[in-house]
């Protein structure tokens, strides 16, 4: 990224950009803390500069052809296979909370207090790299790990409600906290979040679920109220007591789950969602709490969740896959004794591509329980029996189709050729090694098929 900035500041010298082209935002506040970064966006300090300086690095060829925002005074070009947004300095008003402002020309100092967080207020001159410091607490708040809005929180989050989760997704993000009176405007304005499309929402959220303290990031919108207009469901679950089996209430366990997997958004979507029902299955009795098929109802609830947020189909089968499974080893215990090879077999199967997911997502689980009931060896013993077994399957998979079985039993199709077919499947489980006649003479036929 260095050389795009060579190449820009070679091209304005000498030119009316030459001490009014600044790179602003994530790029100059990940220099100070010694991070590299790809993210580059430049102000320029004239009317229309940043859609003026785009066409003029396409006409010295240096840039592909400006996309321009004519609205937004906006121009975005590559250099060097690296995305570049240009802009004019600008104030903005925005109209009705929809992240869509009215943009005029402004003075350098008036774009600086337009934006988020002190952070993301530094700006550094493109041609000798100065960096400015104009709100005076930019750099400051960078070494003390503070995230704090450049003005009035309640005007910025007002203006854009979107601001109040990026605040989150920074703290979580870069490993700081949230300034007191810029938490209280989150607080204060935190029902203003449903003026944004879930779309918006659902991309922020994915940056924190995916960020190095996630747990961090949920307990922080739980606790801000923001989480009520994201989901709801969530919330119930703060302050919900569990039975012997843990130490937590159903809030903390979750984060503890969410905090002990790893960065992939099906895993930690499915680890957020996977208690998400047992506030409604919850039912007492002399023996104690339980929560009977919380994991079919969690899987329900998670999928409406999930496509109320927009995500992708793909991603909704596979987080309703593993919250729906994540129950399936429970009562086997840390040796897993009476979990036979078959159902060893069946798991692998059944969840395919998933399995890794899930293990994990079963691992976690059960390390987030008290310490009595925690089975931490659960599923490390599980992953020898699934090594065994796959050695035995080899790759292989059921010889035997709904043709094979139509054929050898002279059947139609239709005539019950799915239970037969269960069948063939279950006599191929226990016997990996037959071949397809084998377990076609095995099948047993009912009188009444």
């Amino acid at each position: 990224m260095n050389d795009v900035i060579v190449i820009i500041a070679n091209a304005i010298r000498g030119t009316e950009f030459e001490n009014n082209t600044f790179i602003a935002g994530g790029f100059v506040r990940d220099k100070v803390m010694g991070i590299e970064s790809s993210d580059l966006d430049i102000v320029v300090t004239l009317s229309n500069g940043g859609i003026a300086l785009a066409q003029l690095l396409y006409k010295k060829e240096i840039s592909s052809r400006p996309v321009i925002f004519q609205r937004f005074g906006t121009a975005q070009v590559i250099i060097s296979g690296y995305k570049i947004e240009f802009v004019m300095a600008r104030k903005e008003s925005y109209r009705d909370k929809n992240r869509k402002p009215d943009v005029v020309q402004g003075t350098l100092t008036e774009d600086i207090y337009r934006r988020d967080f002190t952070v993301n207020s530094l700006i550094m001159d493109v041609i000798n790299g100065e960096i400015q410091d104009i709100t005076g607490k930019g750099i400051n708040d960078i070494k003390a790990k503070i995230i704090r809005a450049t003005s009035q929180p309640d005007i910025i989050f007002e203006e854009d409600p979107l601001r109040m989760l990026r605040a989150v997704r920074f703290a979580v993000q870069l490993g700081f906290s949230i300034e007191d009176n810029t938490m209280n405007g989150i607080i204060r304005n935190a029902q203003i979040l449903k003026h944004i499309s879930r779309e918006r929402i659902r991309d922020e959220l994915i940056k924190i679920l995916l960020s190095p303290a996630p747990a961090t990031g949920i307990r922080m919108l739980v606790h801000s109220g923001m989480m009520q207009y994201i989901i709801p469901e969530l919330v119930l679950l703060a302050g919900a007591q569990q039975n012997k089996y843990h130490d937590k209430d159903m809030l903390e366990h979750t984060l503890q789950v969410l905090q002990n997997t790893s960065s992939d958004i099906v895993l930690r979507l499915s680890a957020l969602l996977h208690d998400i029902a047992k506030p409604q299955t919850r039912t007492e009795d002399e023996k104690g709490v339980h929560f009977y098929r919380h994991e079919i109802a969690g899987a329900k609830r998670a999928r409406k969740i999930l496509h109320d947020l927009k995500f992708p189909k793909e991603t909704i089968e596979k987080v309703t896959k593993l919250i729906k499974n994540h129950m399936r080893l429970k009562a086997f215990g840390d040796t897993l004794e009476n979990f036979s090879d078959v159902a060893v077999r069946r798991l692998i199967i059944q969840l395919n591509s998933e399995l890794e997911n899930l293990l994990s997502l079963i691992h976690a689980d059960n390390i987030s329980h008290a310490q009595a009931y925690c089975l931490a060896s659960q599923i490390p013993n599980l992953k020898k029996r699934i090594a065994s077994n796959l050695k035995k399957i080899n790759g292989k998979m059921l010889p035997v189709t709904g043709s094979d079985i139509m054929l050898h039993f002279e059947m139609s199709e239709g005539q019950n050729i799915g239970k037969l077919l269960d069948q063939a499947h279950e006599i191929w489980l226990r016997n990996p090694f037959w071949d397809k006649t084998e377990i076609l003479n095995a099948i047993e036929v009912e009188e009444d098929l």
